[in-house]
């Protein structure tokens, strides 16, 4: 990795003291937003929104990334110019994450010396409370993985330092410091709590962290994969690509309880909650799943004409092909293009996986041509970065009760970050009004009929997706 040179001769912040010098500039767009703008139209709100999910209805802040039809740009960077820009740990050639995790709360790109000296105090702050090591070691291993993971953050919760600071009743403008306190103490506990939940259900012996490796060789040195480089590295690539990409369902629960001031804890578990859906993070193993009973259909090696032949029946048959479309992009996946660049340049030695890493590539190059075919109404018929991502995993060994969480780690401090602004900024609670149809009703046709029309459509349905 090479050093990225300071822009002057002043000494080198902190994470803290970076946050620190940006609330300003920052508090002063608010101010304008609030003061200038304030009863600025931006939308116009339908019964659609009301009724659809508030899709595409523009109502939440975001300050970290920006995530449209076209793509997701950080800070207004493309995951392919920071792949250039950011620095990446020794001997890899991924995103450092801690690299990723530096520049979304700065929009600043870090030097290598920022990057170890946070790697080396995020790894120290993964250690946990031997209170809480007990109280996770304890737990059935019968429990499914994510309810693990979720029951000792819980439990994690009474060390919330953002809670400490509001019952001390320290001034509102220095919360976000007790903030970023919890989200790097929780953006290393969360891998931390996940290794340890995996050696426990699979009977491997605890590893002490240390600050010689980052937190993607700490994990897999902890699950007994140290001496798998190519795992290591696709760890480090996903925990780089996935940190933010908007307010999706799980953000979307986070940034609800954030903004109630519920600690930072708890507000990750009820994202986690919000991501055990089938139409949200859920869908990642389903997708591994639909791929796995091709596999025992078809056989490890089927053609292409084979993979054809069965999706188009698993599509005639009113089915969905999990792993493809995206609810906002309209164009392929910038992230894609790494993961197939990865599946390039890392090819299994062992035939189990090269042959599942091959069914992978074999499906995508063919089920976007039958969806297009098959399905006119889809927007987005380009594999499923997560979705693809899970399935690489799964063929690099990694249990589907784990999958979930895995990706979880890094969307978790992706949107801590979103929780330290939302306290630096003072945003407010979010209290949407709430409607019943017969209100709803009774707005909608008064103004249809002084426009003469009916504008609707006669097939809706109140669950479409």
């Amino acid at each position: 990795m090479s050093e990225t040179t300071p822009l002057n001769d002043q000494p080198e912040l902190t994470l803290f003291e970076a946050v620190a010098q940006r609330i300003p500039s920052r508090a002063a767009v608010a101010t304008e937003l609030l003061t200038k703008h304030r009863d600025t139209t931006i939308h116009e709100l339908t019964v659609g929104s009301v009724m659809m999910g508030m899709r595409g209805t523009p109502a939440l802040l975001w300050e970290i990334s920006e995530t449209n039809a076209y793509g997701i740009k950080y800070h207004g960077k493309t995951v392919t110019e920071l792949k250039q820009l950011l620095p990446k740990w020794p001997g890899s050639t991924q995103i450092a994450p801690e690299a990723m995790l530096w520049y979304l709360y700065t929009a600043q790109v870090p030097t290598q010396s920022q990057v170890e000296k946070l790697t080396a105090d995020l790894v120290l702050r993964a250690k946990l409370p031997a209170d809480a090591e007990a109280f996770c070691d304890a737990l059935a291993k019968d429990i499914a993985a994510d309810a693990q993971i979720m029951m000792t953050l819980t439990y994690l919760a009474r060390y919330s330092k953002f809670t400490a600071a509001v019952t001390k009743g320290t001034h509102k403008n220095d919360l976000w410091k007790a903030v970023l306190e919890d989200a790097l103490d929780i953006s290393s506990r969360f891998p931390m709590i996940m290794a340890r939940v995996y050696a426990n259900k699979h009977d491997l012996p605890h590893q002490d962290w240390t600050t010689e490796l980052d937190l993607a060789a700490n994990y897999t040195r902890h699950i007994g994969r140290g001496d798998d480089f190519d795992y290591t590295e696709f760890t480090r690539l996903c925990w780089a690509l996935y940190m933010d990409h908007g307010a999706n369902v799980s953000a979307h629960a986070m940034r609800l309880c954030s903004s109630a001031w519920t600690d930072s804890y708890l507000m990750v578990v009820s994202g986690m909650i919000a991501g055990t859906g089938p139409l949200h993070a859920k869908a990642i193993a389903d997708s591994v799943m639909f791929n796995l009973a091709m596999i025992r259909s078809l056989g490890q090696s089927p053609s292409t004409d084979d993979i054809t032949a069965y999706v188009g029946r698993h599509l005639s048959g009113g089915k969905i092909v999990p792993g493809f479309g995206h609810a906002l992009l309209r164009v392929p996946d910038a992230r894609l293009a790494f993961l197939d660049e990865f599946l390039e340049s890392h090819p299994s030695s062992d035939p189990k996986t090269h042959s599942f890493l091959s069914l992978i590539k074999n499906i995508n190059s063919v089920v976007p041509d039958l969806l297009r075919e098959k399905v006119l109404t889809m927007k987005n018929p380009h594999p499923n970065a997560d979705a693809l991502s899970g399935s690489i995993l799964h063929a690099y060994g990694m249990d589907v009760d784990f999958m979930m969480s895995f990706f979880a780690t890094s969307r978790v401090a992706g949107f801590l970050v979103q929780q330290v602004w939302d306290r630096a900024l003072g945003l407010s609670m979010e209290r949407p009004l709430s409607l019943t149809m017969e209100e709803l009703l009774a707005k909608a046709r008064p103004a249809n009929e002084a426009n003469g029309h009916t504008n609707g459509h006669a097939n809706g349905t109140a669950n479409g997706h």
